[in-house]
């Protein structure tokens, strides 16, 4: 079963993608010195005579390779700790499609609203699990997934879960503001997506409520499977689909999670 609680937000997650830039600059500087060790060992003295000059030779091809292997650290030092370095659309989307549609409020949701959000007993062809049926599969969720509220739901496919809905909400997490500004949108999808390894991420009409609504494939130990995401000024859901094939299909049954689960009125 797939973890959809890749936290852009978390502390964490800054921290283990600056890791992995880190060890991705040492093996680059590494890699730099071992090639150039020929290069930097000068030709061969022809005699005694010869020594001093090609010491001297090798000795400023040493200084030449050291220059530049600080000049790699520093920019790459730069990078990771001052701006994003790390762009992980494009590799957790080689194949990304352009958006099939976007919402005309692409990257707000209404200003003043109400509502309630919680599980909608029937979503389609999905029946919700509740009691001990829940309590089943929450427990081989790891501490770790549980963030804001999450759901696990019967489908139309063989298996016990066929849909894992988790929702989380500036009602509960005060945090979440910061991840869910206009500004933020786009890049908290990419970071999600990223975290899951998914392919084909693709966006789709993020339906009346605005925001932005992507899915995408993620393999698992139990096959491929479909994950979508939404994300508005005041919401952050995930739904994985465990029998789903098609893309267009997922981001519809996204959807009506999404309008079943959460209820919202005009103040």
């Amino acid at each position: 079963m797939i973890m959809l609680s890749v936290d852009p937000a978390s502390r964490s997650y800054a921290d283990g993608q600056a890791v992995g830039q880190l060890l991705v600059l040492a093996v680059a500087l590494v890699l730099v010195w071992v090639v150039t060790r020929t290069w930097r060992r000068g030709p061969a003295p022809d005699g005694p005579d010869d020594v001093e000059r090609t010491t001297a030779i090798a000795v400023r091809r040493g200084n030449i390779v050291r220059g530049v292997l600080l000049a790699i650290a520093a920019a790459g030092l730069i990078g990771i700790f001052t701006g994003r370095g790390y762009q992980p659309a494009a590799e957790a989307a080689p194949t990304a499609q352009k958006p099939v549609a976007q919402s005309p409020s692409a990257t707000t949701a209404p200003a003043e609203i109400k509502r309630v959000i919680d599980a909608a007993p029937r979503v389609g062809e999905y029946r919700l699990y509740t009691g001990e049926e829940a309590a089943e599969y929450e427990r081989l969720v790891p501490e770790k997934s549980q963030t804001g509220k999450q759901w696990f739901y019967d489908g139309p496919g063989e298996g016990p879960v066929g849909a894992w809905l988790q929702i989380d909400a500036v009602e509960w997490d005060v945090r979440l503001s910061e991840i869910t500004s206009p500004e933020a949108t786009s890049g908290v999808l990419s970071d999600f997506f990223a975290g899951s390894k998914a392919t084909e991420v693709t966006a789709f009409e993020a339906g009346p409520w605005g925001g932005r609504l992507s899915c995408g494939f993620v393999t698992v130990d139990s096959g491929r499977q479909v994950v979508c995401a939404w994300i508005d000024s005041a919401t952050w859901g995930r739904l994985a689909l465990m029998d789903e094939k098609s893309l267009s299909k997922a981001a519809k049954i996204a959807l009506e999670f999404r309008s079943a689960s959460e209820k919202r009125a005009d103040q």
